[in-house]
């Protein structure tokens, strides 16, 4: 196995010479020692550390014959030629840096022989590979453990952190652009947000056929096209083909339908050429495989953000997602309760925003039916409450009920929605209206729509737009608090 036994002494020879390297010291684990002899010091120091009394020749020693292995790490002339393997401490670090370095790689060596093991022997872990992909999986996930392994955050002091958060609110006083976020395209909801977050989990909510896949996708056109982010959509409802149709007439202006049964005006196969170059440069990779898990989700974005970068997903939808528990022994909510935390976690472990798609549950028309109120709330998340403690945004869309049938009939694919942002973890909650052009399958902001195009009104002056921001913005609601059990 791979180690290093002068880079173990000096460490533990270092700690001798000087307490001030208990510090580093004590973040390191027993695995970091490959001798056992080693860990063993490393554990006596460690705990002497922790009831505070000072590391030296005579207290390191006490301990190891308190406890009865004194003989084991070689007696006290082995602890005595400890103290001549070095000179100073100035290389402490590096010698550090040695030590994580061949741990890493030690557990590499012995993740390679499970993989190896688990596909060669026959017993209940190769039943689980009876196709490559589960077998992929599980290879990519003991790597990735690896990689994310050195990078879990130690308890620090506030100060620490302080000159980091000072410096942002500085570079965001001269430069209000400093920190933004990615884009959405639409006004208020980048107004409040600052664009999309890494790290954030941002769930969209709606009944059926009320435009959440719309929304999503136009977030995501907004994101590649106009920002350049590389981004990456999972439908598990439709085909690459429906996706793809719906991108190309959005980004083109033109009606779906008209373009499916061949009515396409010479003006608007242009306009269908145009958006076709467009897209043909854009960085947009698509999954839709039908019956996927979070876990291939993240596996797969794992690897795109390794070979080709990633900046934005978006997954339509959760309630579709399957359950990596090979028993099925999990019911419903356990199922969607794990699917929902592990995209918070892929979020945060690749640090990119997350936009997840989610059914509302019955509840909303049942009040409709009563002539109660009929807008979203967080509690008509479907079949777990812990998507509403994973998400850091959540996005209602919701459809005002038409007055008249008559009025149902002839704008049932046209409606102004409203845009409810019901949690936000690091701002304001208001809601903000965006036109629905049901032919295009598009959510414009009230300033874009074109009548030119057939669409809608006139566009609307840029004073009245800031204005809309600003009264928007003020029909805040309280900020939502996470429940008690969450995690953050």
């Amino acid at each position: 196995m791979i180690h290093n036994l002068e880079a173990e002494q000096s460490v533990i020879a270092a700690v001798l010479l000087d307490n001030d390297c208990l510090e580093v010291f004590t973040r390191l684990k027993p695995s970091h020692f490959y001798a056992p002899a080693h860990r063993i010091i490393y554990e006596a120091i460690c705990y002497l550390t922790s009831k505070n009394i000072a590391v030296d020749l005579v207290t390191l020693s006490e301990r190891l014959k308190a406890t009865g292995k004194l003989e084991a790490v070689g007696g006290n002339e082995y602890l005595t030629n400890l103290m001549d393997i070095i000179p100073s401490t100035v290389n402490f670090r590096h010698y550090v840096a040695i030590l994580r370095k061949d741990e890493t790689l030690r557990r590499l060596d012995r993740a390679a022989a499970e993989i190896s093991k688990s596909l060669n022997q026959p017993d209940d872990k190769q039943k689980q590979f009876e196709d490559g992909h589960a077998a992929l999986q599980y290879a990519e996930k003991l790597i990735f453990d690896i990689s994310k392994e050195d990078e879990r955050q130690e308890l620090t002091k506030i100060a620490k952190e302080l000159p980091t958060v000072m410096n942002n609110f500085d570079l965001v006083q001269h430069n209000p652009e400093a920190l933004r976020g990615i884009r959405t395209g639409y006004t208020v909801l980048d107004s409040v947000t600052n664009g999309l977050q890494k790290g954030n989990l941002i769930i969209i909510g709606a009944r059926p056929s009320v435009g959440k896949t719309s929304f999503a996708m136009n977030i995501a056109l907004n994101a590649a096209l106009k920002e350049k982010a590389k981004v990456a959509v999972f439908s598990l409802e439709m085909n690459k083909t429906e996706l793809t149709n719906r991108a190309l007439c959005s980004v083109a202006r033109v009606s779906l339908s008209h373009a499916l049964h061949g009515e396409l005006t010479p003006e608007e196969w242009q306009r269908l050429w145009d958006a076709n170059a467009k897209l043909q440069k854009a960085d947009i990779y698509l999954d839709a495989s039908g019956s996927i898990t979070a876990a291939e989700i993240m596996r797969k974005c794992m690897r795109l953000k390794r070979e080709r970068g990633l900046d934005l997903v978006m997954i339509d939808y959760l309630g579709l997602m399957g359950s990596a528990n090979a028993n099925g022994r999990e019911s419903r909510q356990e199922q969607v309760a794990a699917n929902s935390r592990m995209m918070k976690m892929m979020a945060k472990e690749l640090e990119i925003p997350v936009l997840l798609l989610s059914q509302l549950n019955r509840s909303v028309e049942s009040r409709t039916a009563k002539n109660e109120n009929d807008e979203p709330m967080l509690s008509d998340l479907r079949e777990s409450g812990a998507i509403e403690q994973d998400a850091d945004i959540v996005l209602f869309i919701h459809k005002p009920k038409t007055e008249t049938q008559s009025e149902q009939n002839e704008h049932s694919r046209d409606y102004e929605a409203k845009i409810i942002i019901a949690k936000n973890r690091s701002g304001p909650t208001p809601y903000f209206k965006l036109q629905f052009i049901g032919e295009l399958t598009t959510f414009l902001n009230p300033e874009d729509v074109n009548k030119n195009n057939g669409i809608a009104s006139v566009p609307i002056p840029a004073t009245k737009v800031k204005q809309e921001v600003s009264e928007a913005m003020l029909k805040v609601t309280p900020i939502v608090n996470p429940t008690d059990d969450s995690p953050f």
